[in-house]
């Protein structure tokens, strides 16, 4: 089964985008240049500008370079992600937009909360190199960037034209499949990410734990802090970067980590299915992606199953070789097929 060809979506535009970001860079840096003014009285001279990884200060300036070092960090994330976000193109465009703008938004809110828990450390304190950031403030500011950069990724998500991936044809190794299984046929394939993402996150999560542990020993609202980052990185990390993909009667699904079931498409849900090559490019990144083209279970470049379905978007798996492409797409066409030669007949 062949889709007729679509005409390429008009480029999106991309207000929202601005709007959201211009706005946030706007609020936080109000908050920022109001509180050093507001507390300008109750700072010690020179005020502690630098930190270290346990939290307590250990360097200082003047109050004109906390504001402008501030400044700079807030403005930077702030504009330099809607501009990448806005040099995207095509699949990856519709699919990376959402994820730079809440990258972005994020970044600014922890970042001004960070700045700002450092100031409610200094407050009435004779000594800028006796204070410690804010616990309470740091957290408060980390938690608040994260819900701020998922809820303006999808702001901004929501407000982009759906794109309407362009059709690819079956193989012909696919399209004679569709016939050859019999019920009970099991296709399974183990795809695991690439060696560097995998040893980046292994390498993020030991630096996490470090830093939990060692400035927790002064602090251990920063440890608690670090507790659910680090499991939700190892998490993340283990189920969303290997699986294992299986297609038979029940339809195709995969296992993340091998034991987390994901992205389960039914045979009543399957209108079509191809085998082809796919890129992270065209799916937002590696790992388990939401974008217009549909959600995706991808691990890296290379042979992948793609099923349209009658109501909502697609379903997109990594798969280990072409041959376990090929025969997935094969196996759910034939489900499809018997789907519709059973409502026919009745």
């Amino acid at each position: 089964m062949i889709a007729s060809p679509n005409p390429p979506p008009a480029p999106a535009r991309r207000p929202r985008l601005w709007v959201l970001a211009l706005s946030t860079l706007g609020v936080v840096l109000a908050a920022h240049l109001g509180s050093s003014l507001l507390w300008r009285g109750r700072l010690p001279d020179p005020l502690a500008t630098h930190w270290g990884a346990t939290g307590v200060a250990d360097g200082t300036g003047s109050l004109a370079t906390h504001v402008l070092v501030g400044a700079f960090t807030l403005v930077l994330p702030g504009i330099l992600m809607p501009v990448a976000a806005g040099s995207f193109a095509g699949a990856a465009g519709r699919s990376g937009v959402p994820l730079m703008a809440g990258l972005g938004n994020g970044l600014v809110v922890g970042s001004g909360g960070m700045f700002l828990s450092g100031l409610v450390g200094q407050l009435d304190k004779p000594a800028a190199l006796d204070a410690r950031m804010d616990g309470t403030v740091l957290v408060a500011g980390i938690v608040l960037g994260l819900l701020w950069g998922v809820g303006s990724a999808l702001l901004v998500r929501a407000a982009l034209p759906p794109r309407v991936p362009a059709p690819h044809p079956a193989s012909p190794a696919t399209a004679s499949a569709a016939q050859a299984f019999a019920p009970g046929t099991v296709v399974a394939s183990t795809v695991c990410g690439p060696v560097w993402m995998l040893a980046l996150i292994a390498v993020l999560a030991v630096a996490m734990a470090v830093f939990g542990i060692t400035a927790g020993r002064e602090d251990l609202v920063v440890f608690w802090a670090m507790v659910p980052g680090l499991a939700i990185v190892l998490g993340a990390g283990a189920t969303c970067l290997a699986g294992k993909v299986v297609a038979d009667d029940a339809g195709i699904r995969v296992y993340g980590g091998g034991f987390l079931k994901l992205l389960h498409v039914r045979p009543a849900d399957i209108e079509h299915a191809e085998a082809r090559e796919i890129t992270p490019a065209e799916f937002g990144g590696w790992g388990l992606r939401v974008s217009g083209a549909g959600v995706a279970f991808i691990v890296g470049a290379g042979p992948g199953v793609i099923v349209h379905r009658p109501r909502g978007g697609a379903r997109i798996y990594s798969v280990t070789t072409m041959a376990d492409a090929e025969s997935m797409a094969g196996l759910l066409e034939s489900l499809a097929a018997r789907r519709h030669q059973s409502g026919s007949s009745t």
